[in-house]
């Protein structure tokens, strides 16, 4: 049944897979062009709307709709929390909050990714050893103190649901030593199936749910915090991330 279903909804999602691509090289041409015309070095205020008009425009294509809930808005640079579901989230928080992200090494492999990584100066991470950890944590903290925003997905991995992953506290660390202003950011998606968790390979799960016509998705985006006390941050922000989903969980289930 499921192979039957991905040949029926190949076409859409290869359609929207060559619009993907053809848009995000568009964009890329286009910023190359003002790189170069900046002398290298894009102001960070244009980077960021270029940032957010790529990801609005990757979830359109996608047919991705948003429902966004703001009960706090990210007006100073600093560190955004945000629970992981999909692949797609990535576009989600750059949709609604453009800053820099991070990516594991092993992305840059992906030509679609490897193209937007170039474009908006995304921090490459190598998870290969307890040394390169301690790296990478050096890389967020210069990042963060030197006054740029940066998302992070503390659970390190898809979660399917309706719970949040185990989560890595190191993160919190790095907001509470450094006292860093911090904001938590809930993702739900109506269908838990756009999680792309375990074992299930990234072509067929992109088949059968990019092949979808419409998906939805819960955004909601937190107060900020900041505060050197990494128990009271860790306990505001995966306190949020339930609520928040439970939340939109409560809603989704009661309309099918």
């Amino acid at each position: 049944m499921r192979k039957i279903l991905i040949v029926l909804l190949s076409p859409l999602a290869f359609l929207r897979l060559v619009l993907v691509f053809t848009y995000t090289f568009i964009l890329y041409l286009l910023s190359v062009s003002f790189y170069l015309l900046f002398v290298r070095k894009l102001p960070t205020r244009f980077m960021w709307r270029f940032m957010q008009l790529w990801a609005r425009g990757i979830l359109f294509i996608m047919g991705v709709k948003m429902d966004v809930r703001y009960e706090g808005r990210v007006d100073k640079p600093g560190l955004i929390l945000s629970n992981h579901r999909s692949y797609i989230d990535i576009f989600v928080n750059l949709a609604v909050n453009p800053s820099r992200i991070i990516a594991k090494r092993e992305m840059t492999k992906w030509p679609f990714f490897r193209m937007g990584m170039k474009m908006f100066d995304t921090l490459i991470l190598d998870r290969g050893s307890m040394a390169s950890r301690f790296e990478n944590i050096r890389k967020m903290e210069k990042v963060l103190t030197n006054g740029h925003s940066l998302i992070i997905y503390p659970e390190g991995t898809t979660y399917r649901g309706p719970e949040i992953g185990k989560i890595k506290s190191s993160t919190y660390r790095i907001a509470s030593q450094n006292n860093i202003l911090t904001y938590p950011i809930a993702i739900e998606y109506k269908n838990q199936d756009d999680a792309w968790i375990g074992d299930d390979l990234f072509v067929p799960h992109f088949i059968r749910r990019a092949g979808m016509p419409i998906r939805f998705v819960k955004v909601v985006v937190g107060k900020p915090m900041q505060t050197e006390d990494n128990e009271k941050l860790q306990e505001y922000i995966e306190g949020f991330w339930k609520d928040k989903i439970k939340e939109a969980r409560a809603r989704y289930d009661r309309k099918k």
